[in-house]
């Protein structure tokens, strides 16, 4: 008897091998189906050999765990059986539990998404980008957020120079290499402030030779194709790339120049900015997703298109 104890407790000291896992497979099958016939078609084996498998488990655990006989009926757990059913079981949640962590552990992101998105993205009424963050970070919290504003040149060609990932950018032309996904579009108008001379003047008085001898605060890049004959209508320019420093020179009543009517609609209200001719002086800009084309596979780009909060009137 102290013989028999001793084997049982150490009958599975060590590590388990795949045989002791494939036996504790077979003898969970035999209980569920409830007997050594019923359970050949689970099992896939016959009868005889699902004996020999009952009797190897039994013989390295140094323990009887059931009465068998033939048939089903007279199949029935020794109290010992009935305890190792349960604890395997336990054993089986235990490794569906570990299987979802692995999962989770495979299907979470991690390294870098480097992002490159306007300098004027917290004024689009388009896009939430607070929020569109904010799903990135629920989805993905071991992602490591690079987000860079830049003007709309400078934005494809830091993506085809490999130090950004994905952007959204105006539309202006498709260059090889790229990907474009378009999402909204914008109206651009013609402003001044309120105290340059042309706002001093009705619609009526101020013609268009008048306004286009004027100033242009404007990008030294080139324009969207849809605009560009507006742009040759001024012979005047001062440089400024990025939307802020051009509203900043609109404000300043010294310049003129286009701007997304989103980001002068506060400056219209208040009587800061008001349009110029906004019938003539005009036009559409569309923004896209803008990546490499190798890039869109990138899980990690996936999920910011995926993320991208767009209210639903704008879709």
């Amino acid at each position: 008897m102290k013989s028999s104890q001793k084997s049982a407790k150490t009958a599975l000291s060590g590590r388990l091998s795949d045989m002791d896992l494939r036996l504790l497979r077979v003898f969970r099958e035999v209980v569920q189906a409830g007997g050594l016939a019923p359970a050949e078609v689970t099992l896939n084996i016959s009868r005889s050999t699902i004996s020999v498998h009952l009797s190897d488990l039994e013989t390295r655990l140094g323990m009887q765990l059931c009465l068998r006989s033939r048939g089903r009926a007279d199949f029935k757990l020794t109290p010992e059986g009935e305890s190792l059913y349960q604890a395997i079981l336990e054993l089986d949640g235990h490794l569906a539990t570990f299987k979802s962590q692995v999962n989770a552990i495979q299907s979470q992101l991690t390294g870098k998404l480097r992002l490159i998105l306007p300098d004027d993205v917290l004024s689009m009424p388009q896009l939430d980008l607070p929020g569109t963050i904010a799903q990135l970070r629920e989805r993905a919290p071991q992602l490591q957020l690079d987000i860079q504003l830049a003007a709309p040149h400078e934005l494809e060609l830091e993506i085809l120079a490999g130090r950004a990932d994905v952007g959204i950018n105006p539309l202006h032309s498709r260059r090889p290499g790229l990907s474009y996904q378009p999402l909204f579009s914008h109206q651009s108008l013609l402003y001044c402030a309120a105290n340059h001379p042309c706002a001093r003047q009705t619609e009526q008085e101020i013609d268009e030779e008048v306004i286009t001898q004027q100033e242009l605060a404007a990008p030294d890049h080139a324009v969207l194709s849809g605009a560009a004959h507006l742009y040759r209508l001024f012979p005047h320019k001062s440089i400024a790339n990025h939307m802020a420093a051009r509203l900043a020179m609109i404000l300043s009543g010294k310049f003129i120049g286009f701007l997304p009517a989103y980001l002068t609609d506060e400056y219209v209200r208040n009587g800061s900015l008001s349009a110029l001719h906004p019938e003539r002086f005009c036009y559409q800009i569309q923004n896209a997703i803008t990546c490499k084309s190798s890039a869109l596979e990138q899980p990690a780009v996936q999920l910011f298109i995926e993320s991208l909060q767009i209210p639903a009137s704008e879709v």
